[in-house]
């Protein structure tokens, strides 16, 4: 049933507000807290803490709002609505609270707190993917289960071992990530880039979906699995490097430069490309003691998810707002903060002794997940435009 309150009548709504304010808030509390300025009692290490939370935290967040959005148009169903939509949104401020302060309840009580809400939003995606048969988004489902479990082990991981920042659960997350981000931004990128430059007489069109990007798919699952479980071997070294060469020339097919003047398609490519360099810098990694690991995780975190995922929200909050897909200034300079964000944290890994650039690096994330949230509140709680 629909809710006649605009907030909670779609999943993106409160879900995507919430991602970004708390990818801006946790990231400016951890910043805080490394540099002495506050204290704070969590369950756990500051590290952990910031690695979870922009990883699970916010990674579900974001999860929860796409897919309770684009699962009604893959499967012609009623979306997700009012209370249960309330029920989601309370689950994860109890999960948020659990993991952020600490109450010394164990970590029984503190994995089922967090684990509530992805858990219920996996629960509901499955029952509309599956009620509506809809095939083609099983593998879709099957990753996003595959994502609580890993939050689940990071939990374990914590718990036993006091640390879990760069252990098992994270990993596979992270690769879940990536695979979710190269299966449906492969969906996505070329198709929007086809449509702009369709609707402008604009030629040759971008690649479709081929054998290539298939075995791009399958490689790069592949050695995110060696990875998950080898991280540290030359063979993953090797595999990294060899999957890095097949998702750049994926993206090379599908028009990059043709899309410069519109930034929600540009910064789509822009971010699609953070995934081969991060295959790139873990790779040699492996390889180069110079160049440390973390450079690469940050590729990935800060460079692919944090602006594929601001980008998609940009573009699927007007969309679904009736709103033109038209980028003003204050999707310019959001979108385009994402990517500096992500160079500049890039390299205060690479010169380790670099917090200047930690500091501006976090400036330029929080300027665009903040500028989101204070350009599109007035549109999430206003009724869709006629």
């Amino acid at each position: 049933m629909q809710s006649s309150f605009p907030f909670m009548s779609a999943g993106f709504r409160p879900m995507f507000l919430l991602a970004t304010i708390w990818a801006a808030a946790s990231l400016g509390l951890w910043i805080l807290m490394i540099s002495g300025t506050v204290s704070w009692d969590m369950p756990w290490s500051q590290l952990d803490w910031h690695v979870h939370e922009l990883l699970f935290g916010f990674g579900n967040t974001v999860l929860c709002g796409f897919l309770l959005t684009a699962i009604p148009n893959w499967t012609g169903r009623t979306p997700i609505s009012g209370a249960p939509l309330g029920g989601l949104i309370v689950a994860w401020a109890l999960g948020r609270w659990a993991v952020t302060y600490d109450i010394g309840a164990g970590p029984v009580f503190l994995a089922t707190q967090d684990l509530l809400f992805p858990l219920l939003f996996t629960l509901l995606a499955a029952r509309e993917v599956f009620a509506a048969s809809n095939r083609r988004n099983y593998v879709v489902i099957g990753l996003v289960a595959a994502f609580l479990l890993a939050n689940g082990v990071f939990h374990i991981e914590a718990a036993r071992e006091g640390a879990a920042s760069f252990g098992y659960g994270v990993r596979a997350g992270l690769a879940l990530i990536l695979m979710m981000l190269s299966l449906i931004g492969g969906r996505i990128i070329p198709a929007f880039t086809r449509n702009w430059m369709n609707a402008r007489s604009l030629s040759p069109a971008p690649k479709q979906f081929s054998t290539f990007d298939a075995a791009t798919l399958v490689t790069s699952g592949a050695t995110m699995a060696i990875w998950t479980v080898t991280p540290d071997q030359p063979v993953t070294g090797a595999a990294l490097l060899m999957t890095a060469a097949m998702q750049l020339l994926r993206l090379s097919r599908w028009r990059m430069f043709a899309v410069r003047p519109e930034p929600m398609l540009m910064m789509l490519h822009v971010a699609y490309a953070f995934i081969p360099l991060g295959f790139l810098l873990v790779g040699l990694a492996t390889f180069l003691p110079e160049i440390p690991i973390t450079a690469g995780l940050h590729a990935w975190t800060a460079g692919a998810i944090g602006t594929m995922t601001l980008t998609v929200m940009t573009r699927a909050s007007l969309g679904h707002s009736g709103l033109p897909l038209m980028s003003g200034w204050a999707e310019r300079i959001l979108l385009t903060s994402l990517p500096i964000a992500a160079l500049l944290r890039i390299a205060a890994t690479v010169l380790t002794d670099a917090p200047a650039l930690l500091h501006l690096s976090a400036a330029f994330w929080i300027l665009g997940f903040g500028l989101f949230a204070v350009r599109f509140a007035p549109i999430m709680f206003a009724p869709r435009a006629k």
